[in-house]
């Protein structure tokens, strides 16, 4: 899913000294690279089932840090149910927070302030996804890879009504604003979409759509409370703290002005923006005009980065965050790179259907619950599937994905990286990384030449465009099992329904040509 962060050409001249001035600022305090270890590290033992609800308390908004408290410590083994609340559920307030106690106190926004008021790294919507987290993993070291696999996921009904909604917001993050409009006229359309339920399937209908902005009433955009301008960083641990402002209320490039203790958004500048309905931009002729067969999938989970602040969470990284590869769903495993002692894991931006390249800038933005197992993979015995893992790694049934994007390392790669991503995106670059990843992965875990792994690339693995909306462009490679004699090593396998019962545990289904083939192929992969 994609932010209201694409450009901050006013907002970003003084990154460089906002981010000097929090790492001076730690220094000073006595900065250290991890927070403590969680004394309940002592105790844990794994296989325990977790709960992790959301709510003003349990997420952040906007952004990855490992110097913040975690809202959960668990350790491998252990089965955690995690609730995941979309950014844009303020597109239809009375289908998507109202009368959802959880929703309602993340989204709780009066003239007095914001419940969650740091939305984005430093507060002025640069990052935009609802993120619940951070999850503590005991043991979890620089170098280690984190396994996460995915039981369930479940579309989160509203308690009112029974009903499930998402949003799909065609927004000037879209590529679409880059291709051009038949008519010339730019607009930011939102499509609201109703989750059902038909004979043990899930699809998505189209219910309505509605202008953000403009249109022929000349509808001028949401108006809210004035959005918080400063404050400090929630939940920081000792040595961690930092103050954040906005005085120039700057968001997404633009001065959006507080008159009268309000502001109007003309455009989608900032996340959780909540719009009133009626505003006379809706229309209703695209009700029921097709469905869309669900794939329940996270857009955005990873793992806290290396670095010295706090992380927008849209470009996605080396250890995870905004992939929007819609591979990571029900049945599928994830395998991700960890930078930071205890792996800080959060889940949100979570989607009931999104094709490949996200092209209008966001999913269908749904509010989802999810069921899912860690197993820690230790640096000094990791299986050769991931060693030397340096990238997000899916598995799913019948192939292995591996993800690439314009920068395979953006955060080590660019200076002052958060600054000028938006505008360094290339696919070309993309597909570069994403053959370079394969190429490497396919050599190591096959022990092929390079030229072996080149004709093996060409005729039998498929690359597709991921995303081209979270500054950080998306190819991934999808490479199968069955061609390559590959094995599974995720405890789940494909789950049509969404039953919440997980594999039993340990669970595995080889996808090769024979059981005793795939086993022994299994065997040599861990030795």
């Amino acid at each position: 899913m994609s932010p209201a962060s694409r450009s901050f050409p006013s907002v970003e001249v003084s990154k460089p000294f906002w981010r000097l001035f929090i790492l001076a600022s730690l220094l000073l305090k006595g900065f250290a690279a991890d927070i403590d270890v969680p004394e309940s590290c002592k105790d844990i033992s794994g296989g325990q089932e977790l709960s992790l609800v959301a709510n003003a308390s349990t997420v952040h908004w906007g952004y990855f840090f490992n110097g913040v408290e975690p809202n959960l410590v668990a350790s491998s083994g252990d089965i955690i149910d995690i609730e995941m609340i979309t950014h844009h559920a303020g597109d239809d307030y009375d289908k998507m927070i109202k009368g959802d106690p959880g929703v309602e106190d993340i989204y709780q926004w009066a003239s007095t302030g914001q419940n969650v008021d740091m939305r984005g790294k430093s507060g002025s919507g640069d990052g935009v996804h609802v993120m619940t987290g951070p999850i503590y993993v005991c043991g979890a070291e620089p170098g280690d890879v984190l396994q996460i696999d995915i039981l369930d996921l479940k579309p989160r009904a509203n308690p009112s009504t029974g009903k499930t909604y998402g949003s799909n917001a065609a927004a000037w993050w879209g590529y679409q604003f880059r291709a051009g409009f038949l008519d010339g006229d730019p607009r930011e359309v939102i499509t609201i979409y109703e989750v059902v339920e038909e004979d043990g399937d899930y699809y998505a209908v189209p219910d309505y759509q509605f202008r953000f902005a403009g249109g022929p009433t000349g509808y001028p955009g949401p108006t809210t409370p004035c959005a918080t301008l400063n404050g400090s960083l929630p939940e920081a641990a000792p040595g961690f703290e930092f103050d954040w402002s906005n005085p120039d209320q700057i968001f997404s490039g633009n001065e959006i002005p507080c008159i009268n203790g309000t502001q109007t958004w003309g455009r989608y500048d900032y996340p959780g923006l909540i719009t009133s309905h009626p505003t006379g931009t809706e229309d209703s002729s695209i009700k029921g005009l097709f469905k869309v067969p669900a794939n329940f999938h996270i857009g955005n989970i990873g793992l806290a980065p290396k670095y010295d602040s706090t992380v927008d969470s849209v470009p996605p990284l080396v250890t995870g965050g905004n992939m929007d590869n819609r591979r990571i769903g029900i049945g599928s495993t994830l395998f991700l790179p960890v930078e930071v002692a205890g792996a800080f894991l959060s889940a949100g931006d979570a989607h009931t259907a999104q094709g490949d390249s996200e092209l209008d800038g966001t999913g269908i933005e749904t509010s989802i619950n999810g069921k899912f197992k860690l197993t820690l993979h230790k640096k000094d015995d990791l299986p050769v599937i991931v060693e030397e893992l340096k990238y997000p790694l899916i598995e799913t049934a019948d192939t292995w994905v591996v993800q690439g994007y314009t920068y395979a390392d953006y955060l080590e790669e660019l200076e002052d990286p958060m600054s000028t991503i938006y505008g360094e995106s290339s696919i070309d670059k993309a597909m570069t990384v994403a053959y370079n990843n394969t190429r490497d992965w396919m050599m190591n875990t096959l022990n092929m030449t390079e030229d072996q792994a080149i004709t093996a690339i060409t005729v039998a693995v498929d690359f597709a465009i991921t995303q081209v909306v979270d500054g950080n462009w998306g190819v991934h490679a999808s490479i199968p099992k069955g061609t390559f004699g590959l094995p599974t090593v995720g405890a789940t396998t494909q789950v049509k329904s969404t039953d919440a019962t997980p594999a039993a545990s340990g669970a595995s289904t080889i996808m090769a040509s024979s059981m005793a083939t795939a086993l022994a192929t299994i065997l040599m992969a861990f030795v």
